[in-house]
């Protein structure tokens, strides 16, 4: 009978402790249920566990699940789930914590079955970092599965639900099929065997994790959880190469070795796995398929001074769009003729009717045309140390030949109401960090709707010819990549573009400048569906990573 239809049962509106009133019920677990919920006091949203109405009458359940949540509590990490405050409610236990705004990593396996391989890496990445904060602490998970990993819809990963699986262990009661499904099939091996716990065990069913997500299956799978828990104890996994061909022979000896049998076969602790995990990323963001490496040591640093918006015209080179390279070359030929000249003569050139002139009008044409050459010749000798002529190009930056370092992003959305787009994501892109991406909003047509794209805008240390690599995130997106000396307001002043294409091109775009240019935009023209947004508005796109070095 589901918690639900108990007697005991609360019901949404209910308040709890004078404080918290219960919203939703979000989630049902094997020994209690997950609420969203509003702090009163605090006027925020919050998520409550809270034990079922069976157990709680098991006085050593109940403080083993008390004692656990404050343990949790003292984790203080961007990848765990924060735990606010441990309560009791009419005999009841509960834990209140952080809310995390998206979907299990177990909803997402059931929509998408697998996941790539950049996708798992990066998942696994974060786990281990929060695993590595938590053994810090003396506190072993235990129940590491895709249903305690969250993902919110920044795309952050969280690990949630510290210490359950150890109270799981502690009643005989709870060994029933409908609460060890879940568990089962992510149970190390020394956890079937009932040996002492480390570390290890809890790498061992990340192993496990990252396994299903790739191949779309746990290794072990048996008639009963029994027999699923125990298959671990006489056969080693299938090799993941044989379910994901794709799969590169880094990434399969770090989840053979996440998942062998012993312990002592493993990583020695989170740390060691996370820094392998890590390197993998780095070596497949490094290949491009231009076959270009990132130089080592290269990171690319986190942006300092915003790009202002519009009205805001920085150094850099400009010119007058009428010129051309072919223009001031034949200007410079002819002695920098005035421009207005120049156009009357053009204008005259191109009349419909003849014109024949006189030879008192040719003489007194010649003797026109000495006498402001004349002129001109005098006025650009007196000023040329104060002013160019409106022909030539005016470089205020340097173009630089050593380090290029991007010193300012931002958002780019010219057709916005406000010109920006989630604005506070975007040095997300630059910090060196693949579990963190810059996002759009969420819309209704893949196209952007009236909206031609939006995009990040790069601004670099100093005019240079270099070249940019930007990891997308998703399928069925397409990007432009524009360079420029000014940071234009509309896509218009921006030019033609340098780079475009799609995602069936790879997830990385790698192009170089084709002149000096101080600033770059990566633009997103259309984007992909994603399981963060709602039926309504279901696409949104996703850069996760840009990287600016020298052209080679």
């Amino acid at each position: 009978m589901s918690s639900s239809s108990h007697p005991s049962s609360p019901q949404p509106s209910t308040i709890i402790a004078e404080r918290y009133r219960l919203d939703s019920l979000r989630a049902h677990g094997g020994m209690a249920d997950v609420w969203q919920a509003t702090d009163l006091q605090l006027t925020r949203v919050v998520a409550i566990k809270l034990l079922k109405p069976h157990l709680a009458a098991e006085s050593t359940l109940a403080e083993r699940f008390r004692r656990e949540a404050i343990a949790a509590a003292n984790l203080n990490h961007y990848n765990i789930v924060t735990v606010y405050d441990a309560i009791e409610d009419n005999g009841r236990q509960a834990v209140i914590m952080e809310f995390v705004d998206g979907e299990s990593l177990r909803e997402r396996l059931d929509r998408e079955k697998t996941l790539t391989i950049n996708s798992v890496l990066s998942i696994g990445y974060s786990v281990c970092s929060a695993l590595e904060a938590a053994h810090k602490q003396g506190l072993i998970h235990r129940d590491v599965k895709p249903g305690n990993i969250l993902i919110n819809i920044e795309k952050r990963v969280m690990l949630t639900d510290f210490g359950i699986a150890k109270a799981l262990d502690a009643d005989e009661d709870l060994t029933s099929e409908n609460i060890m499904m879940g568990t089962a099939k992510y149970l190390s091996p020394e956890q079937v065997r009932g040996d002492n716990l480390d570390a290890r065990a809890d790498l061992y069913s990340l192993g496990l994790v990252m396994y299903e997500c790739l191949a779309g299956k746990v290794p072990f799978v048996g008639k009963n959880d029994t027999d699923t828990a125990l298959a671990r104890l006489h056969r080693d996994a299938t090799d993941i190469a044989k379910h994901r061909p794709d799969v590169d022979p880094d990434v399969a000896r770090i989840i053979n070795r996440l998942i062998a049998r012993e312990p002592k076969d493993r990583f020695a602790d989170a740390a060691q796995a996370g820094v392998a995990i890590r390197r993998v990323i780095e070596g497949r963001k490094s290949s491009t398929p231009a076959g270009t490496k990132r130089p080592a040591g290269d990171r690319t640093p986190t942006p300092g001074k915003v790009i202002r918006p519009k009205g805001h015209t920085p150094l850099g080179i400009t010119r007058e769009p009428s010129q051309s390279s072919s223009d001031q070359q034949s200007r410079q030929q002819q002695g920098s003729r005035p421009t207005s000249t120049t156009k009357r003569s053009s204008t005259k050139a191109q009349s419909k009717t003849a014109f024949k002139p006189t030879p008192a009008m040719l003489i007194g044409a010649i003797a026109v045309l000495l006498v402001v050459g004349v002129v001109f010749a005098k006025f650009n000798k007196s000023d040329s140390t104060s002013a160019e002529p409106a022909t030539t190009v005016a470089t205020t930056a340097p173009v630089v030949s050593g380090p290029v370092q991007i010193t300012g992003i931002k958002s780019f959305d010219p057709q916005g109401d406000d010109q920006t787009e989630n604005d506070n994501e975007a040095s997300n892109v630059t910090d060196g960090d693949p579990t963190t991406a810059w996002s759009t909003t969420c819309y209704k047509s893949s196209t952007f709707g009236s909206k031609s794209g939006v995009g990040l805008v790069m601004q670099l240390n100093s005019s240079a010819l270099a070249q940019l690599q930007a990891d997308i995130q998703g399928d069925g997106w397409k990007a432009r990549v524009y360079t420029s000396n000014s940071a234009g307001s509309d896509l218009e002043s921006w030019g033609s573009p340098i780079w475009e294409g799609s995602s069936d091109d790879g997830s990385t775009i790698t192009t170089s400048f084709t002149t000096p240019s101080q600033f770059a935009l990566v633009y997103l023209t259309q984007i992909g569906q994603s399981g963060f947004c709602s039926n309504n508005n279901p696409y949104r796109g996703y850069i996760s990573e840009i990287r600016i070095q020298p052209t080679p």
